[in-house]
């Protein structure tokens, strides 16, 4: 698997990180230290792609993890993140796979699982 960041995610990050240090030089910050801007080349954490919700019309899976559209598809990754806080989603990303794994056995042992 690969990933390259689109130049409209650079552009993006070039605009907010500008507007950060208007933010910063408005407020007096004493010290700023302003990275640039590159493509990753490590690690990338893709997030909030797969809303989670009741109703097809404004999510992607139910609260079980299972996609609406497709019934024995379940999402165990960070897509139904829609927001993340600062730092590593690493442990919420677990967590959420953990707790698909129970609605999936509990939907095994209720029959619920099939073509």
């Amino acid at each position: 698997m690969t990933y390259k960041d689109h130049p409209d995610d650079l552009k993006l990050a070039n605009w907010l990180n500008a507007r950060a240090l208007e933010l910063l030089d408005a407020a007096g910050a004493q010290k700023i230290w302003d990275l640039p801007v590159k493509e990753k080349e490590s690690s990338v954490h893709l997030l909030g792609t797969c809303r989670m919700g009741r109703e097809p019309a404004t999510s992607v899976i139910n609260p079980d993890h299972r996609t609406h559209d497709v019934k024995n598809l379940f999402l165990c990754d960070g897509s139904s993140l829609v927001t993340s806080g600062r730092g590593q989603p690493t442990l919420t990303i677990q967590a959420l796979a953990y707790r698909a794994a129970d609605r999936i056995t509990a939907l095994a042992k209720r029959g619920d699982l099939g073509a």
